[in-house]
């Protein structure tokens, strides 16, 4: 695994909703081989946001060494608003966020994805 990813396909295919992310490490002796295929068979809503449009998730310098692509919580502000408004969510959901160095990508579902890494 990488630390850092670009998010390069996300939506639904055949095989579930799909998310793949290409390693975009700032080192490029240290970049991954592998891209990382996440897919999900049940997603209750996703997101994808413009990453310049997110500076909470902006990392400084002092950072960088500190960055991570993948995220998840089963309390955040994003999912406690979602389910202010969607009440028959299940009480069982996550909320994962991919932060690519290009978009961001906020899912929500009640089941973690299958991964696969593609040389």
């Amino acid at each position: 695994m990488d630390e850092v990813y670009d998010t390069e396909d996300v939506g639904f295919r055949d095989e579930g909703f799909v998310v793949l992310c290409i390693p975009d490490h700032f080192e490029k002796d240290k970049r991954s081989d592998y891209n990382v295929k996440l897919v999900w068979n049940n997603v209750i809503s996703y997101t994808v946001t413009d990453e310049s449009y997110r500076p909470e998730l902006w990392a400084s310098e002092s950072e960088v060494a500190a960055v991570w692509s993948f995220y998840i919580s089963e309390s955040s502000d994003y999912l406690n608003k979602f389910r202010e408004k969607n009440y028959i969510v299940p009480k069982k959901t996550y909320h994962f966020l991919i932060a690519g160095t290009n978009m961001l990508v906020d899912i929500i579902s009640d089941e973690y994805p299958r991964i696969s890494y593609i040389k």
